[in-house]
């Protein structure tokens, strides 16, 4: 055993400290108070009174891995030491792990991962191994030997679901399944064995039965212990969904990943998210091209070292980036990274792209900067790289996005990984954006237009909510703030939603021709029921018939709001608890203002209305061809009750007379 666990061995008795453990007690407490000297010399002389003295050798190791500048050899050798008289023990060969981190580079780096397969062969899940793993680069070879140490302890469940995503890691997807099928038949059915299986189909190209075992792990989220599902798509995660991931309990998961694939969903008329088999089949194309070569580069660890090799390559890769004669604009919106560095008051050197730490974001996912932007957004839409000898090893990717072109460079660190290296204030903007940010290959051709109109609904704190779309036919469907999807209509335009007052995000997919588009916007339901004067949306359709219907109406109301000026124009409205006089009577003013947009007159007309009163009035006029100029328009109807110290409210549409 080793000093800690003597420690607390020694407390728990009733014997003097020093009686018991000798000189490890003192030893360590010296060397956790920094007194690296005097651990020493209490070691070093224990150590020749027993040369085969495995707890003193490595405690005595840990002094010199915590010895300035010098130590880190000698702790090597003293843990090799320790290994070898202590062989049963992994903590020795985890220290020698230990030793790989402080010396970094490439040769830390072997150091690392071949004390962790010394370490794998005692204990598979010793201590954080694996995540010191996950800081390594992982060649074929490498997980492969992994992979037969770990064979070595069985199929247990533990040490059978890390064969497995070792092997899913090395594309050897049928021996993957292979193991987590015996798992399953074995009675384990749970989070961790269904996404591990699932991300191997998707991988592989089987969406169905992929997209099947997904599901059944988005089911059982809650005991994913080892979070895996989350592992799986945290390279996409906006800093929002870090933050809500963070902060989700065990029973939420499902919940969150729903909602996660939800904002991503591109196709509402199909009836699987194409988005989750698409971020897999990414995962695995960049884990195999753009997996970052070098993580324990000084580079990845230090901004001091970051910042010189910014300033060092500027001019290279400028003049490189220039030869290639694309020149990108900056994208709408803001990182959530420039509001902080806005808000703080700083700026942003061009040559880097900022990092929230010390350890670069290419080290905490194991890609290069391609990497990142591939999973994200996919293959680009267009590739530069230099050619033959160049002072600098560029390339530029270029996308095609939904809100116009963005250009992305990269350069190589000297001997290194390509990184992201911005080289001018709209690609620093980009990159900081999109690396927040995704989306779907799957493309929309086609323009979306659309309107939203709210009337009372039949049911108490209820609206109807009617959306007009242009192409007419598709799918639409209604979330609520948190992307919980609350009804999925498909069909033709209008689409009829009812839900209670609030904010909502509405998602339209259309296709005409073959082609699809698509629309996601966000809107908010107006309250109709407050006991008291209150008029609905209006809507705006082509008809003669002056008893049409609310149906009627929507149905003629186009997606664009653009109506022809030469025929007869017809407007609904819905008017709710007009106050009434003694004899049931209510009296009431509309105004129907046409507001010009563009310059022009604009045309006022009014009526005089006296009805029988009930809870809903429904407003109806046509407006012949002439009474109003073509133009653009914003139509503003008012109600004015004729009781009740007049009352009044009023609503309005955008359309367009052409």
């Amino acid at each position: 055993m080793i000093g800690g666990t003597l420690l607390v061995l020694a407390l728990s008795g009733s014997l003097p400290l020093q009686d018991t453990v000798g000189p490890y007690a003192r030893a360590e407490s010296l060397l956790v108070e920094g007194e690296l000297r005097a651990a020493r010399q209490i070691l070093e002389r224990a150590v020749r009174g027993n040369r085969d003295d495995a707890l003193a050798i490595t405690l005595l190791g840990r002094v010199h891995l915590a010895w300035p500048v010098v130590g880190r050899f000698k702790a090597w050798d003293l843990f090799q030491r320790a290994a070898a008289l202590d062989s049963a023990n992994p903590e020795p060969r985890y220290l020698q792990a230990k030793v790989g981190e402080f010396l970094g580079g490439d040769d830390g780096e072997r150091l690392i991962r071949d004390a962790l397969y010394h370490v794998w062969r005692l204990d598979p899940d010793y201590r954080d191994t694996w995540e010191m793993w996950d800081q390594l680069y992982h060649g074929r070879r490498h997980l492969r030997r992994a992979v037969s140490i770990l064979s070595r302890h069985g199929n247990d469940p533990a040490t059978g679901l890390l064969r497995s995503r070792l092997l899913v890691e090395a594309g050897a997807y049928d021996s993957a399944e292979a193991i987590l099928a015996e798992q399953v038949a074995a009675g384990r059915d749970d989070a961790a064995v269904w996404a591990v299986q699932a991300q191997a189909a998707l991988e592989r190209g089987d969406t169905v039965a992929g997209l099947e075992r997904y599901e059944q792990a988005l089911t059982q989220a809650a005991t994913d212990s080892l979070g895996i599902l989350w592992q799986q798509v945290r390279v996409i995660a906006s800093p929002q969904e870090e933050s809500m991931y963070a902060g989700t309990a065990a029973e939420r998961r499902e919940a969150f990943f729903r909602t996660f694939w939800a904002r991503r969903e591109p196709d509402l008329n199909t009836a699987v998210n194409e988005r989750i088999a698409e971020h897999f089949v990414r995962l695995a194309h960049a884990r195999s091209w753009y997996q970052l070569r070098h993580p324990q580069s000084v580079f990845h660890r230090s901004v001091l070292r970051r910042a010189l090799f910014g300033g060092g390559m500027a001019g290279a890769v400028l003049a490189a980036s220039r030869s290639f004669g694309f020149v990108g604009q900056p994208l709408p919106g803001h990182s959530r990274l420039e509001d902080q560095v806005q808000a703080a008051g700083l700026g942003v050197d061009l040559r880097d792209v900022p990092e929230p730490d010390s350890l670069t974001r290419y080290r905490r996912y194991r890609m290069d900067g391609r990497g990142l932007m591939y999973v994200r957004f996919g293959k680009p839409d267009r590739l530069w790289r230099t050619v033959g000898p160049t002072p600098a090893e560029v390339e530029l990717w270029t996308y095609k996005l939904e809100d116009g072109w963005a250009s992305i460079t990269f350069a190589r660190i000297d001997g290194g990984d390509m990184v992201v290296y911005p080289t001018s204030r709209a690609e620093l903007h980009n990159s900081v954006l999109m690396l927040e940010r995704d989306e779907t290959s799957v493309e929309a051709e086609l323009d979306v237009h659309g309107w939203v109109a709210t009337f009372r609904g039949a049911v108490r704190s209820y609206q109807l909510v009617y959306v007009g779309a242009a192409p007419e036919a598709g799918t639409a469907a209604v979330w609520d703030v948190e992307w919980t999807e609350l009804a999925r209509v498909p069909g033709s335009s209008p689409f009829v939603f009812h839900v209670p007052a609030g904010a909502y995000h509405l998602g339209v997919d259309v296709r005409h021709d073959e082609r699809l588009g698509r629309l996601r916007t966000d809107f908010a339901v107006t309250g109709l029921w407050r006991d008291r004067l209150t008029v609905s949306s209006v809507l705006v359709g082509v008809l003669a018939d002056t008893g049409f219907t609310r149906e009627e109406v929507a149905r003629a109301m186009p997606g664009t709001r653009r109506l022809p000026s030469g025929d007869p124009l017809a407007l609904y409205t819905e008017i709710y608890d007009l106050p009434a006089d003694s004899g049931g009577v209510a009296r009431y003013e509309v105004e129907y203002a046409f507001v010009p947009q563009r310059g022009g007159d604009e045309v006022r007309i009014t009526f005089q209305r006296q009805v029988e009163a009930t809870s809903i009035i429904r407003e109806r006029v046509i407006f012949e061809p002439g009474e109003v100029p073509r133009g653009r328009y914003r139509i503003v109807v008012t109600v004015r009750a004729g009781v009740a110290n007049r009352e009044t409210d009023s609503t309005h549409v955008d359309v367009e007379l052409r």
